[in-house]
């Protein structure tokens, strides 16, 4: 079998944060255990150089030090027991990721060892591990909580090598070319706040349609915040509570925290945006109230705003697409707004149980269980909350929103890059809000979607379509 890792739903991959401190951001085991009766081993790839590359060693930091455990069990002739994995893991993950789920992807990694780490990337909390052995290349995405216990780790397959895209033209056709639904946006931001298409954009195979967005919601959660600060219904030092109710999955670190724990709404704000933080915005979205939430997305600019309506939040949304299985999905899928609100008053209370193992495979996006936008919808998002950053209760959103640029670009050319990106099983997309030195405002937006797994498109590949757009603009 093929043995592709993918993350759990709403994941914000590591490859965004390459320019700032890299964090826990997604927790995701590969999917790849064995149908019955099928052996547990890996589908060769196309055998490495004879030659063995020299190894790298891992950092001594707290997620450098985690990864030299994780490569010794790789390594190990015995099996790992559960109470290794009880110990090395953080509560969050194994709820999510039971170590019955866990051991057998060891096992199965076993199999295909000696691997040797041949490059790494990252920071003392999380790293990127690229692995090579005999049989296939992965990349081993590893944090660690403030526990230094693994919170990540996600196998996948290292994407190919990029050849940067020397002109709009090859831009556009190395979109076109990847396997997915696709919609790119490279605009420029009028003086009146209008987003202005380059030429040959938008482009894709399905240019500026409404696709899933993932966490991007989060920036109409943003948008949210903000207004319910210019109303005097919140401040940005307003407490708000951690609890089971509202605790969701992972991306964040604020899902491990005990009941009870308060972060101010402007914490929560950063966590949201730089790490995007599935829990820290369900409290936002209960701070201001689902309605709230959706005047604001239509109040930015969305070309549609009842497809978004009602709006679940992220802890629904894991509910709808992988807690109830294949019927909960059609009765949300069949439904009107009206059904759509009585179906999330069925959501249940207290710890969120999902479906872990589908989680890994099932795309849900087809069944309506995403946020749905387009790429000017995007656009025109980052555009409000610049605005709204020029106000007076606005102030944090311009350092909140530029917390994790996401890509690498000549900061001269850009000293100042906003992102928010979003993803789910099948689905990867990125939207940048930049400025150039003479304060002319640019925006990228790229959305993919596929139905198949095996389709996904890989964060790398987005931001390398990113850093090529920044590049090419600062060109013209």
């Amino acid at each position: 079998m093929h043995c592709r890792g993918e993350g759990a739903g709403l994941r914000e991959t590591r490859a965004w944060g390459r320019t700032v401190p890299l964090v826990a951001i997604v927790l995701a085991v590969t999917a790849c255990a064995a149908e019955p009766g099928e052996d547990a081993e890996p589908t060769p790839t196309p055998s490495s150089p004879a030659a063995t590359p020299d190894a790298v060693e891992m950092p001594d930091t707290p997620a450098g030090r985690q990864a030299d455990w994780v490569l010794a069990e790789l390594e190990a002739d015995a099996s790992t027991t559960s109470d290794e994995a009880i110990e090395r893991f953080s509560a969050a993950f194994l709820a999510a990721a039971p170590v019955e789920t866990l051991l057998p992807v060891f096992d199965q990694l076993r199999a295909a060892a000696p691997w040797t780490p041949i490059d790494l990337e990252g920071s003392d909390e999380a790293l990127r591990v690229v692995l090579t052995s005999s049989a296939q290349d992965l990349a081993m995405d590893l944090a660690v909580d403030a526990d230094g216990r693994i919170s990540t780790l996600f196998f996948s397959e290292p994407p190919p090598p990029h050849d940067p895209a020397t002109s709009w033209e090859g831009l556009v056709e190395d979109v076109e070319e990847l396997g997915a639904s696709t919609s790119l946006l490279v605009a420029d931001v009028s003086s009146d706040g209008e987003c202005v298409p380059r030429d040959g954009m938008p482009a894709g195979s399905s240019a500026d349609e409404p696709l899933p967005i993932g966490s991007m919601v989060k920036l109409y959660v943003l948008g949210a915040v903000v207004d319910a600060v210019g109303r005097g219904d919140l401040d940005w030092t307003t407490p708000l509570t951690v609890t089971d109710d509202v605790r969701s999955l992972p991306s964040g670190r604020l899902q491990d925290e005990p009941t009870g724990t308060q972060v101010t709404v402007q914490e929560a704000a950063e966590l949201m945006i730089s790490i995007s933080d599935n829990t820290a915005t369900d409290l936002l979205v209960h701070a201001v109230g689902r309605e709230q939430v959706e005047r604001a997305v239509a109040e930015m600019a969305h070309h549609d705003p009842d497809a978004l309506a009602p709006l679940p939040t992220t802890r629904e949304l894991f509910w709808l697409g992988w807690g109830g299985g294949p019927e909960l999905r059609e009765r949300w899928a069949a439904a009107d707004g009206a059904g759509r609100r009585a179906l999330l008053a069925e959501a249940p209370a207290g710890p969120l149980a999902v479906d872990v193992a589908s989680m890994g495979t099932t795309v849900v996006w087809p069944s309506g269980v995403d946020w749905f936008a387009t790429a000017s919808d995007l656009c025109a998002a980052h555009v409000a909350l610049a605005e709204r950053a020029g106000t007076p209760h606005g102030e944090p959103v311009t350092q909140i929103m530029s917390a994790n640029p996401g890509v690498e670009v000549d900061g001269e050319e850009w000293p100042y890059v906003a992102f928010k990106g979003g993803s789910s099983v099948g689905t990867m997309g990125g939207s940048w809000y930049a400025e150039d030195d003479d304060g002319d405002a640019l925006v990228v937006v790229l959305q993919t979607a596929a139905t198949d797994v095996a389709d996904a498109v890989p964060a790398e590949t987005l931001v390398h379509v990113a850093e090529d757009a920044f590049r090419l603009a600062a060109e013209d």
